[in-house]
């Protein structure tokens, strides 16, 4: 037996369980290194999709723009809005610093309007504070309550309400004609682009 399998040996007498612990991180050390790169491997197939449907001049942008980590998300959600822009389907898209809603289809912009976005900010729900930031990224039709209130996926709501008010944090504030001229083309299941 050479002195490096007779040391292992003498560890694992002398220190059962440290050397279990040892073993034990060692193996959750390896799976999460397995769903990191699975999860990159999902990422960069994702990108490779996005930029299949993109022109030369597009590339060079969003490889310019990806070169800064502070414009990464906002490239991810601009390609995401031109993919659904050239894929024809019905969205809402709404930029989060301008406050612009736009109804689109097929890259015509069918309604446009005016919003409030509610900053990040805490919600009181049974007694205890919330923590709830603002919207981003893709958000899809859950429910729609009345002619007042969407719901859409993660909780955040489009809601009308009278000009003034400070929009509740996380949703979206519309104007009651505004929110009324959409509603009938918000159904179950249709994406809300927020960049």
């Amino acid at each position: 037996m050479n002195p490096v399998e007779a040391g292992w040996r003498s560890a694992w007498r002398e220190h059962p369980r440290l050397m279990r612990l040892v073993l034990w991180v060692v193996l959750g050390a390896l799976a999460a290194a397995a769903a990191f790169t699975w999860r990159a491997a999902e990422y960069r197939r994702e990108v490779a999709a996005l930029r299949s449907g993109m022109n030369a001049i597009e590339k060079v942008k969003a490889d310019l723009a990806l070169a800064s980590d502070a414009k990464r998300l906002q490239v991810v959600m601009t390609l995401a809005v031109r993919q659904a822009r050239v894929a024809g389907d019905l969205h809402v898209s709404i930029a989060v610093d301008s406050g612009v809603l736009h109804l689109e289809q097929r890259g015509a912009v069918l309604r446009s309007a005016h919003v409030d976005v509610g900053a990040d900010g805490w919600v009181a729900a049974a007694g205890d504070s919330i923590p709830i930031a603002s919207p981003r990224g893709v958000r899809r039709v859950e429910e729609v309550r009345g002619d007042s209130v969407v719901v859409l996926s993660g909780g955040t709501q489009l809601y009308r309400d009278a000009p003034g008010r400070p929009a509740r944090a996380g949703s979206v504030r519309l104007d009651a004609a505004d929110l009324k001229s959409i509603l009938p083309n918000l159904k179950s299941g249709l994406p809300v682009y927020f960049y």
